[in-house]
């Protein structure tokens, strides 16, 4: 007799499931119905058929460009889901991460390879850079991306960048070798100005025992005012910060 593990999963369904769990983990710029067959593993006539259903039911979104992309009913569900974290955790570190340095304050978690946005706290200056809890953050232009990247292994670090870029992936984490070995080595990472115009970013990573990122936190601020060296500064409340929350009882990401 099979065991649980063994059965066959229910073909129609499991496959539904699977076509919603690669569109939801799906590149920017979305897939195109063959892609989103063979990620799936779903033939292409039934995965035809499928994505017709998902589009009825808001799930997923055709662009012009016929790229399958997630659509509003599953980015409300998943931003529904994403209020239900337990984010209370993060609260002190930052609040107290916030009024010492007057700037933005962002925690971000890994989810299903990517990197999401689920603290924030906005500077008190009347100039900032806003950003919103839910927010897919880039992981290759951004310090917290860096941060996690960093101190991940090699094979779940590709899988991070190809999603938010796909085929350059490679390429990418080429070009970024040198900027993770030092935040590695440091355990902090930079950003500057590659996210945005005029931002400045440091961000240290959330770890799990084994070491290994789950998440970043990150101070960030116009340039102009949040320097190279009053960024310096705040490193070591970073770290501590950081170091703090990663002890926490319950784990931090997913």
């Amino acid at each position: 007799m099979k065991t649980a593990t063994e059965l066959p999963r229910v073909s129609y369904l499991g496959r539904f499931l699977d076509l919603v769990q690669v569109v939801a983990a799906a590149p920017e710029a979305g897939l195109t119905l063959s892609e989103l067959a063979e990620e799936s593993g779903v033939p292409m006539s039934t995965a035809s058929r499928l994505v017709h259903l998902l589009d009825e039911q808001g799930l997923v979104r055709r662009e012009p460009d016929k790229r399958i992309v997630p659509g509003p009913a599953l980015l409300t569900l998943g931003l529904r889901a994403l209020r239900r974290l337990p984010t209370d955790r993060y609260h002190d570190a930052v609040q107290t991460l916030s009024e010492l340095t007057g700037e933005s304050v962002s925690v971000g978690l890994v989810f299903g390879g990517e990197l999401t946005l689920v603290a924030r706290r906005e500077s008190v200056h009347p100039l900032r850079y806003v950003a919103s809890v839910g927010d897919a953050i880039a992981p290759h232009r951004s310090a917290m991306g860096k941060a996690i990247l960093a101190h991940t292994p090699p094979s779940q670090r590709y899988q991070i960048v190809r999603q938010a870029v796909g085929a350059q992936a490679h390429a990418v984490l080429a070009d970024l070798a040198d900027e993770l070995a030092e935040a590695l080595e440091t355990g902090v990472a930079r950003d500057e100005e590659a996210f945005a115009v005029g931002l400045r970013c440091i961000a240290a990573p959330l770890l799990d025992p084994g070491g290994k990122a789950v998440g970043a936190i990150s101070i960030s601020g116009p340039s102009a005012r949040f320097t190279r060296q009053l960024a310096d500064a705040f490193v070591p409340e970073l770290l501590g910060q950081t170091w703090r929350v990663s002890q926490l009882p319950i784990a931090v990401g997913v």
